[in-house]
This record gives structure tokens, sequence and C-alpha cells, in this order.
């Protein structure tokens, strides 16, 4: 597949360093992270590497260089999930959203993937970067998303954005997602939020030394840029500060403690997308804050979601299917 993404750059008049989020001549600190983080893909991932080398050979730019950019990405993004339970919708089964809360400059660099690998499942996801996935669902009906937790020190390991890849291409379920992820070593501090069509939703909070899961017992939750165990905030951020005290996610629970009638995928855009009712970070005039850069809603039962590919104050939720464009 990465001799095909460098042919579809060629078509569409760009070339890889036009779409890579950094340099294609790194430092060589970031080469050795990358080179190091390597290593643990190629144990628990190779098809990705195999990408990248399939990338590098069809552009003529040495694999080190192309992989150093999603095995070192250096970004520090928000991001926002939601998972509802069948029990809390209209249709009985469970919905998933989440907001990719980044810099507006990586507007530019925001894709919409379609995935058919040919020995794993189907897929349509975003992300900035090449070959790695911010978010996504798969063919089997598995969502799954990331928000990376403070204080964004990197390790060798695998980047999350290479683990939601592999879970998109691999795992058709939610408890197949989470063996996945508490088995690799992962590069950062991150919470995954994974949904299957069945129902299955767990929180998998993530860092270089420990993983923890956790299935929330409620009808539903939300997920921001803080861990929910008391462990995981004691090892690795201030126990001062909790998930309840994340302004995002006050403002999205206050909108369902309102909602009085099961909650639709229109509903759950209202509360990914509106900025005074949910969790939605407006793009701001002053300079580059961090803002919603892309928005999904995502029905895993149908395999298939609503994208506001901008900010989804400024840009409408439009149905996205796998294998259709």
């Amino acid at each position: 597949m990465g001799r095909q993404y460098a042919a579809q750059l060629t078509d569409d008049g760009r070339s890889l360093a036009d779409a890579a989020t950094e340099t294609l001549n790194p430092p060589e600190e970031r080469r050795a992270l990358a080179r190091d983080c390597a290593s643990h893909v190629e144990e628990h991932a190779p098809f990705l590497l195999e990408e990248l080398r399939g990338i590098a050979d069809a552009t003529s730019i040495d694999a080190e260089l192309v992989a150093a950019v999603p095995l070192a990405l250096d970004a520090e993004a928000g991001c926002s999930l939601v998972a509802v339970s069948g029990e809390r919708t209209a249709t009985g089964t469970p919905l998933f959203g989440r907001n990719h809360d980044f810099f507006p400059s990586f507007r530019d660099f925001s894709t919409l993937y379609r995935t058919a690998p040919a020995d794993g499942f189907a897929s349509i996801g975003c992300s900035c970067v090449y070959v790695g996935r911010c978010d996504g669902v798969n063919e089997a009906g598995l969502a799954i998303g990331f928000a990376e937790v403070p204080p964004h020190e990197f390790e060798p390991g695998i980047p999350w954005q290479l683990a939601i890849r592999a879970v998109l291409d691999s795992c058709q379920s939610t408890e197949e997602a989470v063996s996945f992820l508490e088995s690799i070593p992962h590069a950062t501090t991150v919470n995954f939020l994974a949904a299957d069509a069945t129902g299955d939703i767990a929180l998998v909070e993530a860092s270089p030394n420990r993983v923890t899961t956790t299935r929330p017992s409620g009808d539903h939750v939300s997920v921001t840029r803080e861990f929910h165990t008391e462990s995981m905030r004691e090892a690795y951020q201030s126990t001062d500060r909790t998930p309840d005290d994340c302004a995002r996610r006050q403002t999205v629970e206050a909108w369902f403690a309102d909602q009085e009638r099961p909650v639709s995928p229109a509903d759950l855009q209202t509360a990914m997308g509106n900025p005074d009712a949910g969790m939605c970070w407006p793009v701001g005039d002053d300079g580059d804050p961090r803002s919603t850069i892309w928005s999904w809603v995502i029905d895993p039962a149908d395999a298939s979601g609503y994208l506001a590919a901008d900010s989804p104050v400024e840009t409408p939720y439009e149905p996205i299917k796998i294998g259709s464009e």
C-alpha cells in the first residue's frame, strides 16, 4: 500500500515533503529514536514498516528518513472522545465520537484515509501523518481513537498513531484491541478509547511502563487528556487534577445529563461539534491556538460514520462509508 500512497500523491501533484508534517531530514536524535521505535514496530506490526518501505521505494527517498516522521512524530494533540452504549442510543447500538484537537495550521495535513489491506480489515480514519491513524472504524465494526496525556515524554516504543493503525488493520473487537494494546510497548502516555459493534467499550490508559484497562460502568464515557485511574495519575500526573476538572468534559457531561431522550447520531454531533453545548474548541483568530480540526461520530454497528473534515463549527458532518468515495 505504500506504493499506492506515493502514486496518489503524484496524481495529486504533491510530493512526500508536501504531505509530511515534519522535515524529511530530521536531526540525528530523532532518527535514533525512530530507529529504536522501528524495532518494536517490526516485532508487533511489521506490515506498517513494509508500507513505509514501499513509500520510500516509490519516492526514491531514504527509508530511514521516510519512517522517521510517523515513528518519531513530535505532536502533542489534545483530543476528546465519547462512547455511548446501546442502552442510551436511539438505535440500540453503540455510538462513538472523537474530536481531533490540535493546531489549526495542521488542517493542511488532515487527511481521510480509506484503507483496504490484503490481509486485514478495511477501514476509514483520519490522520495528519502518513501510515498512522488518529481514529477510525473498520469493517468489523471496531472504532478507536486516542487522546494524548501529559507529560508528553517519549521513549522507544510504538507511537499511538501506529498502534491505532495496527488495531484497525488487525483487530475485529474491543477485546482484541485491548489485548494488542496491553501487549505492546508504548512510546508515550496516551488514552485509547475503543468500542465495537456488540457494545463492548474499553478505556486503555497506556504509558511506556504500564497499561491499565477499564470498562465504563455507566451508559457513556467521555475521555480527554487526563488518566481516569488513580494509579496512572499518581505515576504520571498530579492527583490534584482529575478527569472531572477538564472543562470540555464538564460541558459534555452536563449535556448528557440534560438529554431526556435516547441519543441519536445527530444528537452526538451536537455534543461533539457545538462549542457551547459540547466538546468542540472553535478555531480562534489569535495565532494558532489548539482547536478542533476534525470531528467524527461513528456507528460501529454499521461500520460507518459522519465526519466534519474541518472545524465542526464551520463544516457540516457528512456520511462516510468504508469502500465508497
